[in-house]
């Protein structure tokens, strides 16, 4: 059974290239989507725990006491998301992007990225996603009991207490980084991969 890598917003497949490089299995597939990924990974293997041998995710704060950050406040709201996406360019998201901890050339590199697309996924996405923290929380206990959950204890997205909770609710491991933001898989690729590597064995 492969290991699927599905990334968060706003990024590709290529956030993952620094930590599947430091895997040691061939069998890996990081996929590219216009939308949010940790969230997506823990309601999956909730709705399907059978389809999952173990599973892993990390600044996915689904709790009914989570409050949205202040940038998905305003992309869920009508018109004024729309507005904020018309002022994102590569150059404004780059430096967003770097002024929350992720390494410069990742910065640049993610940046390039951000299309239409994309951006119009963002709106859907995070307006369908406002009340998932109540909608979808009972169902975490149907999760399998082999998970593993990372997170940067100095998130400005969703506080390491949140990620604590979600392994609780799920009966996970839970794995904080010190000293370390949003992007774990770019801060501590090889942290993560040594975790990851346990986790599977």
């Amino acid at each position: 059974m492969p290991a699927v890598l599905v990334h968060g917003v706003p990024d590709t497949h290529r956030l993952w290239r620094a930590l599947a490089a430091r895997l040691r299995r061939a069998d890996v597939i990081p996929l590219s989507l216009p939308d949010f990924g940790g969230l997506l990974v823990v309601r999956a293997v909730s709705l399907e725990p059978a389809l999952v041998r173990t599973w892993a995710a990390g600044a996915a704060p689904l709790d009914p006491e989570y409050e949205w950050h202040k940038a998905a406040q305003l992309w869920q709201t009508p018109g004024v998301g729309e507005q904020v996406m018309e002022k994102l360019t590569p150059e404004v998201l780059g430096a967003t992007l770097a002024a929350a901890g992720v390494p410069d050339t990742d910065a640049t590199t993610a940046a390039a990225q951000l299309d239409d697309t994309m951006k119009r996924s963002i709106l859907a996405h995070y307006r369908s996603a406002i009340r998932v923290g109540f909608e979808w929380v009972d169902d975490l206990q149907r999760a399998p009991a082999r998970g593993l959950i990372l997170w940067g204890e100095n998130d400005p997205y969703a506080a390491p207490e949140f990620g604590r909770r979600l392994a609780d609710r799920t009966r996970a491991r839970f794995v904080p980084f010190a000293g370390c933001s949003h992007w774990w898989q770019l801060e501590r690729a090889g942290e993560v991969a040594n975790e990851l590597e346990a986790h599977w064995r």
